[in-house]
């Protein structure tokens, strides 16, 4: 019985660590799939990337299962500011309605999405009813989006199949960025230099035809930029069976940079960076 309550004491623990009751700024992973079979198997989650920072909380991406994932995690879904979404394909933005609809069901605070035009009007993704109680920021290149104590700025149009933004989410404290779908530029060095650098790595290798990063894409990128931490993510299904955890050591040990593939649920605390 002393040993179930223990457990049970620990799981409540890392139940509290997974929501943002406690202020601090982190990031946390609701989903590392990608790519069709990843997701729509969900073979790994897909609910998207969750971050308390500047005195904002935000979603990036919220695909599916991203409103029961966050609720299985006590996320206060009313208490959530924003949406990022960097594109309309359905990994990225399957639950965007729901979780839309839950950030006004009992909030009266004002409440944003940032997305590609082609998201919100070319065969539109964002139902309109939902719209009226969001501040809609049309996301463009090169941008800077102030949100009281957040700053998001979107870099280069990603080398994508539908229009794609990337962003560094910067506060007077800590800066991550999150680097979405796209095939590879040395641009992606240059312009996302943060903290913390996320990217959405479907492939170990480059796959001709795809227009997708490559965990082996990133020692070109950080040759030309180090940041303190990489995280890769958004594992395809033949990635995954390649072992991303190996393979992001082996990256780490290569260029002297700590690399770690993200699993899911992860909690990164950024002060701990």
């Amino acid at each position: 019985m002393k040993e179930k309550l223990q457990s049970l004491m620990v799981c409540m623990r890392i139940l509290k660590d997974r929501n943002f009751k406690d202020g601090k700024d982190k990031i946390i992973f609701l989903g590392t799939a990608g790519g069709r079979f990843s997701v729509f198997y969900q073979i790994r989650k897909s609910g998207g990337i969750w971050f308390h920072l500047g005195g904002k909380t935000f979603v990036i991406d919220p695909g599916p299962g991203a409103l029961i994932h966050a609720l299985k995690n006590k996320i206060n879904i009313s208490k959530v500011d924003g949406i990022f979404l960097s594109h309309r394909h359905l990994d990225h933005c399957a639950d965007i309605n729901s979780v839309m609809e839950s950030m006004v069901i009992s909030s009266k605070h004002s409440k944003y999405l940032l997305a590609p035009s082609a998201a919100l009007d070319e065969d539109p993704v964002v139902l309109q009813y939902n719209r009226d109680k969001f501040n809609i920021l049309y996301l463009k290149e090169y941008t800077d989006y102030y949100i009281d104590g957040l700053t998001i700025s979107t870099k280069l149009t990603h080398l994508h199949t539908t229009p794609t933004f990337g962003a560094v989410f910067k506060s007077n404290n800590y800066s991550f960025a999150y680097i979405a779908d796209t095939l590879y530029t040395d641009r992606l060095a240059i312009d996302y230099k943060a903290d913390v650098v996320i990217v959405n790595t479907v492939f170990k290798n480059q796959m001709p035809g795809f227009m997708h990063l490559s965990a082996n894409d990133m020692y070109a990128f950080l040759e030309i930029f180090k940041p303190k931490l990489l995280i890769l993510t958004h594992f395809g299904m033949g990635f995954l069976n390649e072992n991303p955890y190996a393979l992001a050591n082996e990256i780490s040990q290569k260029t002297k940079t700590k690399v770690v593939a993200a699993w899911d649920n992860m909690v990164l605390n950024l002060g701990d960076v």
